[in-house]
Order: structure tokens, then sequence, then C-alpha cells
């Protein structure tokens, strides 16, 4: 039996998802990569939740709207964290 979840429904993405799924994508490799988190496994941890949320908005596959407004957030937040300090 299928299911009707929204969640279980792909359709292709559309540009705003597109470019917040390229987004992600560059944020998460910048992340594994910044000496400022002396962690290597935090970092890691990090870039795999913003590279997870990346593929499944680049594959048109919804993503909760409340883990959405997260993973904007972290993102938002290491993108401002690793801008060089004037």
């Amino acid at each position: 039996m299928g299911s009707n979840s929204r969640y279980d429904r792909d359709r292709p993405a559309g540009d705003r998802e597109a470019a917040e799924s390229r987004a992600l994508h560059l944020i998460a490799e910048l992340v594994d990569g910044y000496p400022g988190i002396t962690s290597r496994v935090v970092a890691g941890q990090v870039s795999a939740v913003l590279q997870a949320v990346a593929i499944e908005l680049g594959n048109g596959r919804p993503v909760p709207v409340g883990v959405r407004r997260a993973v904007r957030g972290l993102a938002d937040a290491m993108r401002r964290e690793m801008q060089p300090h004037a």
C-alpha cells in the first residue's frame, strides 16, 4: 500500500529549492574544513546535516518546516562565523 504523505512524494526541485540546495552544499564543504571548529567529529556532523538537507531539497523532496528552519539557521550562523573578521 502506498503512502500519501507529502514527504514521500518526489517532485522536480524549483529554482528556490535548487538555489538553497547549492548554498547548503557550499557551506557544508566550508564547514568540513573550517579550522574554527576544533573537533573534526563535530565539524563532520554539522557538514553531514547540511549536506543531507541539501540533497533532499535538490532532489525535490520536501523537508519538514521545522527542520528546514533549523538548518537554515545553522547554515546562516556558520556562514557568519566563518567570515573573516576585520
